[in-house]
C-alpha cells in the first residue's frame, strides 16, 4: 500500500496561463475545440468576463495559500485569436501584467489563421508582447486546405509569415496534418519540406482524429474507406519523423519537432503535470491537485465560471501514473530518478516498465534507469498510456 501522500502539483508555483478565446469566422470541420461562428461577436463582454473568472480564480488562491508567481507563458488559443479587436488583446495582455506579472523571458504565444482580417489584430499582440506565433498551415496543397474547411490557400500562408517575420519574431511555429482524405504520403512530406526550407524553427505534426460532434465524424465515421489506413498513417508518421530528423530537427515530443531549442515552453508544463491556469469558456486547469474543465457555453461561463466549471480532484496515485504516462509523450522519456525525486516514494512501476518492455514497445537505458518508447513504441504510443490508467 502507498502512504497517503499528497500531489507535488498542489506545492507547485503557478507560472503558466492559458486564455481560450472562442470566437472563429468558419469552424473547421476536424475540430472539437469549443468555438463559435460569430462575425459580430461581444468582445468587449468578453474581457470583462475573463477579469470576472481572473478575480474568482485568484480568491481562491489566496484562501489556499497557492504560490503564484510573474508568468513564464502566456498562451492565447482558441477559437481563433487573432479574430478579437486590437484593443480588446492589447488590454488582455495589459491586465495580466499588471494582475500578475511577466517574468522576463516570458513566452507569450498566440494562435493565429492566415487570415488577412486578423492582421491588424497580430501586429498589436506583437507590439503589446507577443513574442511566438502559432501558425496555421495544416498542409501546402489548396485542395486537402479546401476540403478540411480551411478559410486560408497556401499563398495567405506565405503573405502571413512575412508579416510575422518583418515584426522580427523568429519563434514561428506551424501545424501540419497528416491522414486528411484524399491525402496521400507525398503530399504530406511536400508540406514537411516546404516548412523546413522556409526555415520554421517549430512543427508540430499530428494525424486526423475523429472526434464525436464534429461535421467529420458525420462524414467519415462510417465511412473510414474514404481516409488513409492506419497502416498508412503509421507510415506518413514514420516518414515526416525521418525528414524532419534529417534536417536537424530535434523530436521531443510525440508530435513536435524544434530546432535550436524553440521548443513549446507552455506545452512542456503540461506534459511535465506542472500547474496551469485556463481562463475562457471550454478552458481546463490543473493546479492545487485539481483540475478544473469550464463549460463550453460561453452564455453559462460568463454567468458564473467556477460553479459551472467541471472539477476533479487528482490524488497521489493519480498523480504518479498521469506523470508516468505523459513522461513517454518527451523524448527524454521516464526518469525514475526525477520520477523519485518529485513523489518522494520508491517508483512503483517496475511490473508495467518490465511488461513494455517484453512487448517490445519501450527500452531502458541501463546507466540513467531511463525508459523510451523505441520505434514499435512510437507507433502504438496508446498501449504504452494506457498500462498507467
Amino acid at each position: 500500500m502507498l502512504k497517503l501522500q499528497k500531489n507535488p502539483n498542489i506545492d507547485d508555483p503557478i507560472e503558466n496561463l492559458y486564455i481560450h478565446v472562442p470566437f472563429c469566422h468558419k469552424k473547421c470541420g476536424y475540430c472539437d475545440y469549443y468555438s463559435i461562428v460569430s462575425q459580430t461577436a461581444d468582445y468587449e463582454s468578453f474581457l470583462e468576463a475573463i477579469k470576472k473568472e481572473w478575480k474568482i480564480t485568484k480568491n481562491y488562491l489566496e484562501k489556499n495559500h497557492n504560490p503564484l508567481r510573474p508568468l513564464k507563458t502566456l498562451y492565447f488559443g482558441g477559437g481563433t485569436p487573432s479574430v478579437l479587436s486590437p484593443q480588446i488583446l492589447t488590454q488582455l495582455i495589459n491586465y495580466f501584467e499588471s494582475e500578475i506579472g511577466f517574468a522576463s523571458d516570458i513566452e507569450i504565444t498566440m494562435e493565429v489563421n492566415p487570415e488577412p482580417i486578423g492582421q491588424e489584430t497580430v501586429l498589436a499582440g506583437i507590439k503589446t508582447g507577443v513574442n511566438r506565433i502559432s501558425l496555421g498551415f495544416q498542409a501546402k496543397q489548396d485542395h486537402l486546405l479546401k476540403k478540411i474547411g480551411r478559410l486560408h490557400s497556401y499563398q495567405d500562408f506565405l503573405r502571413m509569415l512575412d508579416l510575422i517575420r518583418e515584426q522580427g519574431i523568429k519563434n514561428i511555429s506551424c501545424d501540419l496534418m497528416f491522414g486528411l482524405p484524399d491525402q496521400n504520403i507525398e503530399e504530406a512530406l511536400i508540406s514537411a519540406q516546404t516548412l523546413i526550407d522556409l526555415q520554421i524553427p517549430h512543427i508540430s505534426f499530428y494525424s486526423l482524429i475523429l472526434e464525436e460532434n464534429t461535421l467529420f465524424y458525420k462524414k467519415y465515421a462510417k465511412h473510414p474507406e474514404l481516409l488513409p489506413s492506419e497502416d498508412s498513417e503509421r507510415e506518413m508518421y514514420r516518414q515526416l519523423l525521418n525528414i524532419f530528423e534529417s534536417n536537424q530537427y530535434q523530436y521531443y515530443e510525440l508530435s513536435s519537432v524544434a530546432k535550436d531549442n524553440y521548443f513549446s515552453r507552455h506545452n512542456y508544463n503540461y506534459w511535465s503535470t506542472k500547474p496551469y491556469l485556463g481562463l475562457g469558456p471550454g478552458a481546463h486547469s490543473y493546479f492545487n491537485g485539481i483540475r478544473k474543465g469550464n463549460i463550453r457555453s460561453i452564455k453559462d461561463w460568463a454567468l458564473d465560471p467556477w460553479k459551472s466549471a467541471e472539477i476533479e480532484e487528482i490524488d497521489f496515485d493519480l498523480a504518479m501514473r498521469e506523470y508516468a504516462m505523459l513522461a513517454f509523450r518527451l523524448n527524454e522519456g521516464f526518469s525514475v530518478e526525477k520520477f523519485e525525486k518529485r513523489f518522494l516514494i520508491k517508483n512503483p512501476f517496475e511490473k508495467e516498465l518490465k511488461k513494455l518492455i517484453e512487448q517490445g514497445l519501450i527500452v531502458k537505458d541501463q546507466q540513467f534507469e531511463q525508459y523510451y518508447l523505441n520505434p514499435k513504441g512510437l507507433d502504438f504510443a496508446n498501449l504504452v498510456f494506457m498500462e498507467f490508467l
